[in-house]
């Protein structure tokens, strides 16, 4: 593709400077521009969960109204939609969160673009700190980035008030499934992008808790 292939090639060649900063090490590469890119994406990725968070709140504040609409006009599926989209319009309620979603679509090239970069890094092979090879896997890795991808979601998850046990099972499993079959060098990618994730949820739970106060 015209701008895909020259954007997964800038961040193949960024990870490769670092490595080669750092002795050839690869494994260093991938964390020092997974974490730049991820920490540079940090404030657009702020914003949009903050309009999530106010979209959430909106809706649950008008939980009893809408409840009250469907119940009035039972069985009047026209009426229900019509009183539904004035009480959206009176509140000044967006009924879908389209901000977020038209930002995570603008975030998704970048960082499929990186995981493709990392992808074709980790290929080549060499050792990080216990790992011996990150083009293989490495379970102990996993094993971290599944407790840091734990943090992250129970963290980001803890104000949930229902589904919460299902938020926290699915990405566990699913992260540890992964990781133990995919290369240690996408592990690091992984591991990275849930440290940041984490500390974006530290940081979203501090300004709700300041706000609160």
């Amino acid at each position: 593709m015209l701008l895909w292939d020259p954007l997964v090639d800038l961040l193949r060649a960024a990870i490769f400077a670092y490595a080669q900063a750092c002795g050839g090490n690869v494994g260093v590469g991938i964390v020092a521009v997974t974490f730049l890119v991820r920490m540079a994406m940090l404030p657009l990725t702020l914003r949009l969960a903050r309009l999530t968070a106010a979209h959430r709140e909106a809706m649950l504040r008008l939980k009893p109204k809408l409840e009250r609409i469907r119940t009035r006009y039972r069985g009047k599926p026209e009426r229900v939609a019509r009183e539904t989209r004035r009480l959206f319009d009176k509140e000044g309620v967006s009924r879908l969160p389209l901000a977020g979603c038209l930002g995570s679509l603008v975030q998704m090239p970048v960082l499929v673009g990186l995981y493709s970069a990392v992808r074709g890094a980790a290929a080549a092979g060499g050792r990080f700190l216990w790992i011996r090879n990150i083009a293989k896997p490495d379970f102990l890795l996993a094993i971290a980035v599944t407790a840091l991808t734990y943090a992250a979601v129970a963290l980001g998850a803890k104000d949930a008030e229902q589904n919460k046990t299902v938020m926290l099972l699915i990405p566990t499993v699913v992260t540890v499934l992964v990781l133990s079959r995919l290369a240690a060098g996408i592990g690091l990618y992984w591991g990275v992008s849930s440290l940041v994730s984490l500390l974006q949820a530290a940081i979203i739970r501090r300004q709700s808790t300041a706000k609160a106060c």
